[in-house]
């Protein structure tokens, strides 16, 4: 009987370390999904951010390429504004050295005063919508440069001169 209780008693101790054993893998695998759960959500996070940055960066290129295309259309805006603007220049001071030669070829003023007049009136006229036409290619102009295009301001400024330059130039004419 001492015997069989001895046995009993292994036997009850061998099933109590499998036991242990079992609830030790239990506890091993639990971890271990635990973890594998919390890779798998860090991952989606990441999948997430990284799908968050790949938007962002793409969002960028496309302003930037717009940044880019609209700098273009600025530069090609203000470049035809330039030549618009010498061509007038060029038109007004052709137009200033015929009025030039046309007052010494009439002589004195009293012989032919109305001749004179009707040119003058002719030639304010034409002056009038010549600076309209710069006027409207400098506000043009003005309206198209944005930040990107501070370093032109200085040209616009000088065409600014040139003109005043110019309208001072008829009015010591007239």
């Amino acid at each position: 009987e001492y015997m069989d209780s001895n046995k009993y008693i292994e036997h009850l101790v061998t099933q109590l370390e499998e036991q242990r054993w079992n609830l030790w893998r239990q506890v091993l695998e639990k971890l271990s999904v635990a973890r594998l759960q919390r890779e798998v959500a860090q991952s989606k996070r990441e999948g997430a951010m990284r799908e968050k940055l790949i938007h962002e960066l793409e969002e960028e290129r496309h302003l930037r390429l717009e940044s880019e295309k609209r700098l273009r259309e600025v530069t090609l805006e203000s470049e035809r504004s330039r030549a618009q603007m010498r061509g007038l220049q060029e038109q007004f001071s052709r137009m200033e050295e015929t009025v030039r030669n046309l007052l010494q070829h009439q002589g004195s003023p009293g012989q032919n005063g109305e001749g004179t007049v009707s040119i003058m009136k002719v030639y304010q006229e034409k002056l009038s919508e010549d600076s309209g036409k710069c006027k409207e290619a400098m506000e043009k102009n003005h309206v198209a440069v944005d930040e990107d295009s501070r370093s032109e301001s200085s040209s616009t400024e000088e065409e600014k001169e040139k003109t005043k330059l110019l309208l001072e130039r008829l009015k010591a004419l007239e």
